[in-house]
């Protein structure tokens, strides 16, 4: 904890200039890297990317910072379906609802609410609550989505200004369809979550895992 609190504190206390350097090895790699000063700033940006590649269909992964700019409501008033991947994220989408938890976002819901809410809102689905069923149920209908969409939307856990690498962590699977399956991805991130180096990263993994769900 004490190795991760001195990275994060080197970064931001020379934030300017590994900002910089993230920029140039993003563009080397082939990322364009867009600047918002604020959440209309960065929903105009992400709009106008879509619209340039004619999208109708999002898939998005997890990720706090569109939430926090309520990207879901701007889009989907320009009349673009940009859908939750996350299973949690997915339940409390049909529910329009927002997450109650940063990890768990539907652990307000049981099992039977969820069932009920799944034959509501999903054509052709009968009630169960059987929790296998449920899931399988929204694993159905995403992996047809992850196929349709033409953009994917992506948080990012750590953004490396050595490598001008991107790093996602996710244990759904979801988060790496949203990445590669459709032909256009748009990672969505704070500045807050640069580091300075590449070999920064293990420990800071490590820390945020056990900070998340305890998984190892």
């Amino acid at each position: 904890r004490q190795l991760g609190s001195e990275l994060k504190l080197h970064t931001l206390t020379h934030l300017g200039q590994y900002l910089e350097e993230f920029e140039q090895n993003c563009q080397a790699n082939g990322i364009q890297v867009h600047w918002a000063e604020n959440s209309e700033q960065a929903s105009e940006i992400i709009h106008s990317i879509i619209k340039r590649h004619d999208g109708k269909l999002a898939v998005k992964g997890k990720s706090m910072v569109s939430e926090e700019i309520e990207l879901n409501h701007y889009l989907e008033a320009r009349g673009i379906d940009c859908l939750e991947s996350d299973m949690g994220e997915y339940i409390v989408q049909l529910a329009k609802e927002t997450p109650s938890h940063i990890i768990m976002p539907a652990i307000h819901k049981s099992k039977e609410q969820i069932a009920h809410l799944f034959e509501d809102k999903i054509e052709g689905v009968d009630y169960t609550d059987n929790v296998d069923e449920l899931i399988g149920t929204g694993r159905r209908i995403l992996r047809e989505k992850f196929f349709e969409a033409d953009i994917g939307i992506s948080g990012v856990n750590f953004a490396v200004a050595e490598t001008g690498t991107l790093c996602l962590v996710e244990n759904e699977g979801n988060g790496r369809m949203c990445t590669t399956a459709p032909a256009v991805h748009i990672a969505v991130t704070g500045i807050e979550k640069l580091v300075a180096r590449l070999a920064d990263i293990p420990p800071l993994l490590s820390l945020l895992t056990r900070s998340a769900t305890g998984q190892h």
